[in-house]
């Protein structure tokens, strides 16, 4: 049976609205053929129809797991299989990571009883804790394994200019949001761009070693993870530009 929903549809401001995006942005997404509204009111106005608000759902879902705009088509194009594969990884990546922080949860319940109890912990239990908290890291052992190896192959020379160019980049973004800019806007695009090149460098093109380091930034915030390097507010803006960005 058809529900009210699946008779309606939707003007591109009330899209907008509806889910936090920007009219520029659903533009963008028309533009390059990621999400093409299947109708047109008379005047030639974008009419956007449940199936089409469906697909939107999907790419702004996949966006989310880091995979680029410009994959994104082909995954929705490929079929069930592929956009349920690339769900089931990150499903399976937050159990993981759920796993690890019941374990530390655990054990530094144990450190406060073990303080009321005697004053303080034993060695062991220090130990364990200290495991636990690097068990419960947003990156695997050997994640940090690679990033030790991509550190010493730039050296701390190389490795503080990654810093300040990031500095660089997050002082852009900021005057970007201070002047209002659209996330879709070609000057902001081009910043996320010049960032994506940055992260590219800075984890030598591991995916995975990427989406950890931004997990990072959203579960600990944005400064804390970055040493005060990216605000909490440059970071929510980052991450609506690249939410549209066709190149990163």
């Amino acid at each position: 049976m058809r529900g009210v929903d699946d008779e309606r549809s939707w003007r591109v401001g009330e899209l907008a609205a509806a889910t936090g995006l920007t009219v520029r942005a659903l533009h963008h997404f028309d533009e390059i053929g990621l999400v093409r509204p299947a109708a047109r009111t008379a005047a030639g106005h974008r009419l956007y129809t449940p199936p089409d608000v469906r697909r939107l759902y999907r790419v702004l879902a996949l966006r989310q797991l880091g995979v680029p705009l410009a994959e994104i088509g082909a995954a929705l194009d490929g079929g069930v299989d592929d956009v349920e594969q690339a769900v089931r990884a990150q499903l399976g990546q937050v159990d993981e990571h759920l796993v690890r922080l019941r374990d530390l949860r655990r054990r530094l319940d144990a450190l406060l009883r073990a303080r009321a109890e005697a004053g303080q912990p034993t060695i062991d239990q220090l130990l364990s804790t200290m495991e636990a908290m690097m068990a419960a890291s947003y990156f695997t052992p050997d994640q940090l394994a690679r990033l030790r190896q991509r550190h010493r192959e730039a050296g701390d020379d190389g490795f503080a200019r990654w810093q300040a160019r990031w500095a660089e980049l997050a002082a852009q973004v900021r005057s970007h949001v201070e002047a209002g800019r659209d996330p879709a806007d070609p000057a902001v695009q081009e910043t996320a761009g010049q960032w994506a090149a940055l992260m590219d460098r800075m984890t030598g093109g591991d995916r995975g070693i990427l989406s950890a380091m931004y997990a990072s930034l959203d579960g600990k915030g944005a400064e804390a993870a970055t040493r005060g390097v990216v605000s909490g507010e440059v970071w929510e803006y980052m991450k609506r530009a690249f939410a549209v960005g066709y190149r990163v």
